[in-house]
């Protein structure tokens, strides 16, 4: 059985472990170096060496940050790897840690978070080969955080990495290590702390309320008026309806190269896509680098213009909408930073993309990202264009194309740096005379942060004030291997924006393992088997959203059903075994279905 943070699982088919078996160190604990480069360090936040008493290890790192850092990897801790590593390595990365009060704060409510990484040492992404993440109270836990690698790690050029400047708070880290069993275990079978979140019990009160919410503003009543060819009502004709597809974007981000390619894995790719999702974004496909690589037709390559065409056909021979992402990014890239001192050059080339690929995309899409991570991380291109930039870029979207335009960035339900930039910087287009037809939330993420429900309800409330149109148009959960917690949290995202009246949809970053950027939050695995979380988007999106039902006309020849809003196929058959099929669009505004059998 399965050990995580002192509790139990159940028997897993597979060999797993009470405790960390042993492996191949990777790192010297004496060599774990602990570091504040941050750019403006403020004189109270500090690196201590703390005595610890009680435990198996005497001393611990304890990194004071009163004052949040700029970046989340200006504080933390590192080390250089030992030996290389290879792609599908399965290991653990093991400390203990605890959180201390704030100046001001109780003892009992002070709480860290960290993310932990495994990395090539090649500046100035440091290329991520592993990513884990933690969260801790008060109380010393042991941290156990199972990885993978999805590529190689060199020896002499890797390292381990800790990012603890994403929060105000101050951490004790006890010794690091880094364990590699290579291909020894299956990933699923590795140790793992166990964490959870606010209201995941079923019986939450969050949840009772959601579900009264979704009643009221998703569904509709449905009433079907069967009439012979005389235009007398038909009593005892058998009404059928099935839902095509729900009027909310319950979709996914997918690939042009995919969605066109042949094959047994292809065909599999279409069919989910086809069955799970009523909308879907092109994950790369439309960026602008990776468009006008497109445009060459390469063969071979992974973004063909013919192939995104022919994906765009096939979409809308299925009825799926497209999102269209993006028209312009504002953090700094390789092109952008080499036009660093003619900030002139810079707004020109992405003015000038706005209308080429407009123009080339035409309809395909319904709505566009007109600007991706508004906020950005550190440092963005408003360093040389200024912030007020942002409102050309809007302008010049609006004169490009009718389709609505949303902006759209990353950790909007987190307190902190990103979400208050976010929220400025979409008050600062607003009053500027520019309007935003939507704010899309990426909802990425890890075990260091899993918002509640209620949380994710305030913030939502928040930002519906600005614009009354919210989206989650990119969402993964990592959270250190736990299937079901992953699984669990997606239900009750799916259920916190479902039951909030300015969603529009809900888009995950990809579904597959072997087409996901993070493959350990994919849904199905790369043979195709469900994880958690598909049977947990299935048994929601598939199942209890999308309507099915039967009934028998009364004597005035009709059938009322409440149904979720969506595209339906109504299937009428009379006792004499006549049968009528029809197309209808369930709205809020729907008039009853008038249906002549001839």
């Amino acid at each position: 059985m399965l050990f995580a943070h002192g509790l139990l699982a159940p028997p897993l088919a597979e060999e797993s472990f009470f405790a960390i078996p042993e492996g191949t160190e990777m790192v010297i604990p004496a060599e774990v170096r602990a570091y504040d480069n941050s750019p403006q360090t403020s004189p109270a936040n500090t690196i201590a060496t703390t005595p610890v008493t009680g435990l198996d290890f005497t001393q611990s790192r304890t990194i004071y940050l009163p004052v949040r850092p700029t970046n989340a990897w200006d504080v933390g801790l590192d080390a250089k790897l030992t030996s290389a590593m290879s792609l599908g390595d399965v290991g653990v990365v093991t400390f203990m840690a605890r959180a201390r009060s704030l100046p001001g704060q109780a003892d009992s409510t002070a709480k860290g978070e960290g993310v932990v990484f495994l990395q090539e040492n090649i500046a100035p992404s440091y290329p991520k080969r592993a990513t884990m993440s933690f969260a801790c109270g008060p109380e010393w836990k042991q941290m156990i955080l199972p990885f993978q690698l999805d590529g190689d790690l060199a020896e002499g050029a890797s390292s381990f990495s800790m990012h603890l400047g994403a929060a105000s708070q101050i951490l004790e880290i006890g010794p690091v290590r880094v364990i590699n069993y290579q291909k020894k275990y299956a990933f699923k079978n590795l140790p793992h702390t166990r964490t959870t979140y606010i209201g995941r019990n079923l019986d939450a009160p969050w949840r009772k309320e959601a579900i009264s919410r979704i009643e009221q503003y998703r569904t509709a009543l449905l009433t079907v008026n069967v009439e012979d060819s005389t235009g007398r009502p038909m009593r005892g004709a058998e009404v059928e309806i099935r839902q095509l597809r729900n009027a909310f974007g319950f979709g996914s981000a997918v690939t042009a190269k995919w969605l066109t390619a042949s094959g047994p894995d292809a065909e599999r790719y279409r069919q989910i896509v086809d069955e799970c999702f009523s909308r879907v974004v092109l994950e790369n496909d439309l960026k602008m680098e990776c468009w006008e690589y497109s445009l060459e037709n390469e063969v071979g390559s992974p973004f063909r213009w013919e192939n995104t065409l022919n994906a765009c056909t096939w979409l809308e021979s299925k009825q799926i909408p497209i999102r269209g992402h993006f028209l312009s990014w504002a953090p700094w890239e390789p092109w952008s930073e080499k036009l660093r001192s003619d900030p002139a050059a810079i707004k020109d080339r992405i003015l000038r993309h706005i209308t080429r690929i407009t123009e080339s995309v035409g309809n395909r899409v319904f709505e566009w990202d007109a600007i991706n991570h508004l906020a950005g991380w550190d440092k963005n291109i408003d360093e040389v264009t200024g912030t007020g930039f942002y409102s050309e870029i809007m302008k010049a979207c609006r004169a490009a194309t009718k389709l609505p335009l949303w902006v759209n960035e990353d950790q909007v339900f987190r307190p902190g740096r990103q979400q208050e930039d976010y929220y400025k910087r979409i008050q600062e287009i607003l009053a500027s005379g520019q309007t935003i037809d939507g704010i899309g939330n990426q909802a990425h993420f890890d075990a260091s942060f899993l918002p509640s429900p209620d949380e994710m309800l305030a913030s939502s409330d928040r930002f519906a004030k600005l614009v009354p149109a919210l989206q989650i148009t990119e969402f993964d959960v990592m959270v250190n291997g736990d299937e079901q917690l992953e699984a669990d949290y997606l239900r009750d995202c799916l259920i916190v924006c479902y039951s909030h009246p300015a969603y529009t949809g809900f888009l995950t970053w990809g579904f597959w393992e072997n087409a996901h950027w993070r493959p350990q939050a994919a849904f199905w695995r790369k043979d195709w088997t469900e994880k958690p979380s598909a049977a947990a988007w299935k048994s929601l999106v598939n199942h209890a959203w999308a309507t099915r039902a039967s009934g028998l006309t009364g004597k005035s020849g009709d059938l009322t059903l409440r149904a979720h809003l969506g595209t339906y196929q109504v299937t009428v058959t009379s006792e004499k075994g006549e049968k009528m099929t029809k197309q209808v669009v369930l709205s809020k505004t729907s008039p009853p279905l008038r249906l002549v059998m001839k």
